[in-house]
């Protein structure tokens, strides 16, 4: 019969199986494969050989490994290494591009891995991470679908009563108060929620009780917040005034401070008190409304498998809620698991947590990927290219008896020994330089863990990978040369390698990505900067204020001053709040929009101007039912007329009287929403807005917060210019420009020492031919096209080609930052390249430089 044993498991066998061995078992394993083809037919057969092949593989049937074989394996590994190192010392200049660029690359790219690594980690040290749920709602915005994270209020007590499978239930709200202890005196955030949050979530308290949050007159602080208000000491037992506005003020005992929360963490608090206390800090507050929300409502249940239960049973809250509420329709309810909620929460709207991550998420892989990208071209270039100064080594070693495999595992052994030092160098530079440097610069608290055994699995896989992907090519290269060329002089070898060429293009073309990048960032900065907000933010000034009399107390002392040109009150301050609501503009059509209600002078205290129609008339009561829109509700509408157009809000009919120009209330990282403006009433002013005087702005100021602290000396001012609202933004603005600059710097130069060692080791094989140009007369410009010569093709192509990629990377970091960024052009790449450019120049004429200071004629007399 034919034999028809699959060839890959025999061969595999026949390299496992002592020799000796080999008849009897494999005569074992024919028999029954042919068997099998007898019963079950070929396929079954060659899957059961496949078996049989496996099994077989165990130490009595083990190829023994001779000593002399390990003793001289490991001889041979300890000879590549001493040539490694000689091979580093005698070429230092190759030496320390390879070392340090390798370096500069596995040190970013373990900070990149530092970054993912807290990222991945954040809110994973809760224990019950698996059993807990955020409850959020999808609800339909005109024909969009989105999901929020805020619920109805009744919603957690009717699900814990409902529902076995719930362990526990805790209702979450965030309120903005001021808490006052002894002289420190504070605009805080204060956390209300159930006693259950601390059982829920691992946060164990360094003094005090957890279950005092049951007490609906104690306050649990953060360990940053004890600090602030009581420092060192322990303020178990202290007491701390809650100000909401001039009548509601309530004492609270410190039960608890928070031990230090692990860096790697998104939900927080500062202040937890209980949650029934919202009922006392606002009157108005009623837990059965279910067309009013709170921040979260969080479950616990017995076991994650259970959540299939409640999630089948949420059509009765569903229908509670949208006959209670129908501006807040639900189309369903879903459950966010805690364990993976950081993933998800940029996509919850009015959710507890949040993600500030997503930018570095995406663009920090693709920077470590560049800057291996680079490092490892670099190599492979400067392998190949120094490779012709050990010709006569790989020949002898040839002629000995060294194959082809044998030269290979030298050369990538060797490089992965340069990779080592690499690694030593990297993990210093990362561990201070890098990581120091990107702590201070955005905040984030990362940490090279050198003790935690991942970090040095991914180093492992990092330094293999690395010398590998760098060293593969020159190995398989240079093992090809034939000793009988080498010797005879004939093996063609050097400059004209097509390889080097295009692996320094690619350097060529990422090193103009990332400088263009650097470039572009910073002329949107100088855009952002100068954009126009839609209003005069220049004259503007604001204060928040607890309610109208404040308002009204601090509005006549500001009238008098004679640098105050406009004075104005309103619920809402664009930059500081603002509030959602939902539109109705027929039967079927539902818009949610952002709501700012104002008095009638506001439009002219902030400089917004009006694109058609008109403001509010001072006491006008029919303006109680009107509205000003801006142009981009307009065109979400699609009307052409707007003026007289009627809307429903809150179950009452407005008329739409004016269009405002565009203008930003959030910064430029998010796009406009449509807005509307309607009459505040005076008792729910709680921002007092200024208009004043160029040139008495800084005057005014101080007497604004001089006349605060008479009016309210317990309360801290909170206000200032209406520029610096902005200051945050332009910040991150900045930092990111920062940033985009110092990685296309070090991009540009690892392509600068890839391009100076190619060139150096060009030069210094060139030394003669040149000697005898500059003896024949030839000037340094002739010398300095000769050195350009074999570059300029390249160079050139390079960059045709990086431009276009340039321009679409560059575009398309900026669009997924900015919503509304610089109007991109060629001017940023056409500037990077000329920069590139420069830097490429400079580096040759440092070659120049040695060829024109080198004597000629000593050169033309050395061997």
């Amino acid at each position: 019969m034919e034999n028809r044993l699959p060839k890959i498991p025999h061969a595999f066998f026949k390299w496992y199986c002592r020799s000796e061995r080999y008849e009897e078992l494999h005569g074992d394993l024919e028999e029954f494969f042919y068997e099998r083809i007898e019963k079950s037919g070929l396929r079954k057969a060659q899957f059961g050989y496949w078996i049989d092949v496996i099994r077989c593989c165990r130490p009595y049937a083990w190829r023994k490994l001779s000593s002399s074989r390990v003793f001289n394996n490991g001889s041979m590994f300890r000879n590549y290494f001493k040539i490694s190192l000689r091979s580093l010392a005698k070429n230092p200049v190759s030496s320390f591009i390879n070392v340090f660029g390798l370096a500069v690359a596995i040190g970013i790219t373990l900070l990149v891995y530092s970054f993912m690594e807290y990222d991945y980690s954040i809110d994973q040290f809760h224990k019950n991470k698996n059993e807990v749920y955020l409850t959020t709602f999808f609800a339909d915005r005109d024909g969009d679908t989105s999901q929020y994270g805020k619920t109805p209020r009744p919603l957690g007590e009717m699900l814990k009563a409902d529902f076995k499978q719930i362990k526990s239930v805790c209702r979450v709200e965030d309120r903005r108060v001021v808490l006052k202890q002894g002289d420190n005196i504070f605009h805080e955030v204060v956390r209300f929620a159930d006693p259950e949050f601390l059982q829920m979530f691992t946060f164990p308290l360094q003094w005090g009780d957890s279950r005092s949050l049951a007490d609906q007159h104690s306050i649990i602080l953060n360990h940053d917040m004890s600090v602030k208000y009581f420092g060192t000491e322990n303020p178990v037992g202290r007491e701390m005034l809650m100000v909401l506005n001039d009548t509601i003020k309530k004492v609270f005992t410190v039960a608890g401070v928070a031990e230090r929360f692990p860096k790697s963490h998104d939900i927080e608090f500062q202040f937890l008190v209980n949650f029934e206390n919202l009922v006392v800090t606002d009157p108005s507050y009623d837990k059965a409304d279910w067309s009013e929300f709170v921040s979260a409502t969080l479950l616990q249940l017995n076991t994650p498998d259970e959540i299939d239960a409640i999630r089948s049973g949420m059509d009765k809250y569903r229908k509670l809620q949208n006959l209670a509420a129908p501006d807040w329709k639900i189309s369903s309810f879903a459950f966010e698991p805690l364990v993976t909620l950081h993933e998800r929460v940029a996509r919850i709207k009015d959710g507890i947590a949040r993600d500030e991550n997503v930018e570095g998420r995406m663009g920090m892989p693709i920077i470590a990927v560049f800057m291996i990208v680079l490092a490892c071209l670099n190599y492979m270039n400067i392998a190949i290219v120094s490779a012709a100064r050990r010709l006569k080594e790989i020949g002898i070693r040839k002629t000995i008896g060294a194959n082809r495999l044998k030269i290979m595992v030298q050369f990538l052994t060797e490089n992965i020994i340069v990779t080592c030092f690499a690694l030593v160098t990297g993990i210093a530079l990362c561990a201070f330089v890098f990581m120091p440097w990107f702590v201070n610069f955005s905040g984030w608290p990362l940490e090279l863990k050198l003790l935690d055994q991942n970090v040095w699995i991914f180093v492992g896989v990092l330094v293999f990978f690395t010398g590998i992907a760098s060293g593969i090519y020159p190995a398989v290269f240079i093992s090809k040369f034939d000793a009988v060329k080498i010797f005879k002089g004939s093996q063609q070898f050097g400059r004209k390698n097509p390889f080097t060429k295009v692996f320094l293009g690619i350097q060529l073309v990422v090193a103009c990505i990332t400088m263009t990048c650097g470039v572009v960032f910073t002329q949107n900065h100088d855009y952002q900067t100068n954009r126009s907000w839609g209003y005069d933010e220049e004259t503007g000034m604001y204060t928040a204020v607890p309610d109208q009399a404040a308002y009204e107390k601090l509005k006549a002392a500001m009238l008098r001053n004679p640098g105050v040109l406009s004075v104005s009150g309103s619920e809402d301050h664009i930059g500081r709040t603002s509030s959602r609501t939902l539109i109705h503009l027929g039967a079927d059509r539902h818009y949610e929009v952002d709501q700012f209600a104002v008095d009638a002078s506001y439009f002219e205290t902030m400089g917004l101007q009006l694109s058609e129609g008109r403001i509010f008339q001072p006491y006008s009561e029919n303006d109680r039912r009107a509205v000003v829109v801006n142009e981009y509700l307009v065109e979400r509408l699609g009307l052409d007329h707007p003026i007289g157009t009627q809307l429903e809000l809150d179950g009452l009919k407005y008329e739409i009287i004016g269009v405002l120009k565009e203008f930003h209330h959030r910064n430029f990282f998010q796009q406009i929403n449509p807005t509307i403006f309607k009459l505040a009433d005076e008792k729910d002013y709680r921002f007092l807005s200024l208009r004043v005087e160029q040139s008495s702005k800084e005057n005014v100021h101080a007497a604004l917060i001089k006349e605060w602290t008479s009016l309210y000396p317990d309360m801290p001012f909170q206000g200032g210019y209406q520029e610096d609202v902005w200051s945050g933004y332009f910040f991150y603005v900045g930092r990111s420009q920062t940033f985009t600059n110092v990685i296309a710097c070090i991009a540009v130069l690892l392509a600068s020492l890839g391009v100076y060692g190619l060139v150096a080791l060009n030069v210094s094989g060139r030394m003669k031919e040149f000697s005898i140009r500059r003896t024949l007369g030839a000037g340094i410009g002739h010398i300095f096209s000769v050195i350009v010569r074999q570059y300029r093709l390249l160079t050139v192509t390079a960059l045709i080609a990086g431009a276009p990629l340039s321009y679409w990377f560059a575009e398309a970091y900026l669009k997924m930052l900015f919503a509304y960024p610089m109007p991109i052009d060629y001017s940023g790449v056409a500037i990077a390249m000329g920069l590139l450019l420069i830097v490429l120049l400079a580096v040759i004429s440092t070659q120049l430089k040695k060829v024109v200071t080198t004597n000629a004629l000593t050169e033309l007399k050395s061997e």
